[in-house]
């Protein structure tokens, strides 16, 4: 049993639907905010860095949730199923970045505070800080890499995902139901 349904080389898949539902809302939120700091004398000092760097956080843990929900019932190891799919030009899956980012917005806070990344985040650091060029507001830096452009925009990565979920269907070990 699979999240989606497969009819011929064809998906039906209400939960990416609702996915890019969210998306849909968080980029028009980012496009809000990105007007906002073309106005900014200081966009930092206003906050709006960090708060479009929140809603793209909110938008990875959306994204991981929908990875766990579509591996699921495949037989796959969270690990095996991360490795499948496009590779980004730094060497790791766009899906194991996406997993990166949703772990880093989750759990960055603790990481600084204890002043070290326990051994569980090291490689979601490690992928993070390997496209992020500054050690401030690294998810929107990762999410530009992942589009390929300045732009971010959670629609740009729909293509990925999609590459992803057709590749795990391909690679599951558990026959559908």
């Amino acid at each position: 049993m699979t999240m989606f349904l497969v009819i011929g080389n064809e998906f039906a898949d209400g939960e990416l639907a609702i996915l890019c539902d969210l998306f849909d809302m968080i980029d028009e939120k980012l496009v809000e905010i990105g007007r906002l700091i073309k106005k900014s004398k200081d966009p930092e000092s206003d906050g709006l860095l960090d708060r479009g760097e929140y809603f793209i956080g909110v938008g990875f843990v959306a994204i991981q949730r929908y990875l766990i929900e579509t591996i699921l019932f495949t037989g796959l190891e969270k690990r095996e199923a991360y490795s499948l799919g496009p590779t980004h030009s730094s060497g790791a899956t766009y899906i194991g970045l996406i997993n990166s980012c949703a772990n880093w917005w989750k759990h960055e806070p603790e990481w600084y505070n204890n002043k070290t990344v326990p051994k569980n985040g090291e490689q979601s650091f490690i992928n993070i800080t390997n496209i992020a060029e500054h050690p401030s507001y690294e998810l929107s830096n990762v999410l530009s890499s992942l589009c390929g452009t300045n732009k971010v925009s959670f629609n740009s990565i729909v293509p990925y995902i999609k590459e992803w979920r057709a590749e795990v269907y391909k690679s599951r070990k558990k026959p559908d139901r």
